[in-house]
């Protein structure tokens, strides 16, 4: 379960450096063509969906470790 959640928040901070980067790159330069859009826009809910799915493991990892 330990190495699921690191696989998970990897590719969750991997799709928010993708967005925030594409994101940056659409403002910098004004991108209009709506193939960056829509890339960015994918990468931006894959983020949250994986985002979600790391919170729910590690708040499941915390439940299962024995309290001192």
């Amino acid at each position: 379960m330990k190495i699921v959640t690191l696989i998970t928040t990897a590719i969750t901070l991997l799709l928010l450096a993708a967005t925030l980067v594409c994101g940056l790159w659409i403002k910098v330069f004004g991108v209009t063509d709506p193939g960056p859009l829509n890339f960015h826009m994918i990468s931006g809910v894959a983020a949250l969906v994986f985002c979600f799915i790391t919170f729910l493991l590690v708040i499941s990892l915390v439940r299962k470790k024995p309290s001192n």
